[in-house]
């Protein structure tokens, strides 16, 4: 693909540790620049694959969208369901297990320096404002 995505030259590093990771959990990784703006990133638990909408147009940054499919193939329930797609509204079972992880596996590659850039870095839902702090917590009481 040669098209120059924004994330290309923002923020690389977050992005090439997000792709590593799926890399070496056997994850394919397809970024579709040929879907209409409403259709959301989706993860294929069985086939390990994650296919990311380039143009879906979301208020969430491409990095955690990336980061919470992940989080599906990674630690969700594969029973649970086979095919998710990506709502930044999602706030029951695996959609908000995926947010969780998301968040925990963003701050892992990069702390932040505090709970609320980190939410603005990433376009986070408000929603999860207690979580990302939760998490922040732990990352920096650990390091």
């Amino acid at each position: 693909m040669n098209k120059i995505f924004r994330y290309d030259y923002v923020y690389p590093d977050i992005v090439n540790a997000l792709e590593l990771k799926a890399k070496n959990s056997g994850t394919v990784l397809i970024l579709a620049d040929d879907l209409l703006s409403h259709v959301p990133d989706t993860a294929l638990i069985k086939n390990k694959a994650i296919i990311m909408n380039m143009n879906f147009q979301v208020n969430v940054d491409y990095c955690y969208r990336l980061a919470h499919e992940l989080s599906h193939i990674l630690y969700g329930d594969h029973d649970a369901q086979a095919v998710y797609q990506f709502s930044e509204y999602g706030k029951r079972g695996e959609e908000l297990l995926a947010h969780r992880n998301a968040i925990k596996m963003l701050m892992k590659i990069k702390v932040p320096s505090n709970p609320i850039n980190f939410m603005d870095y990433y376009r986070i839902p408000s929603w999860l404002e207690k979580d990302v702090i939760k998490t922040f917590r732990k990352v920096t009481i650990v390091e």
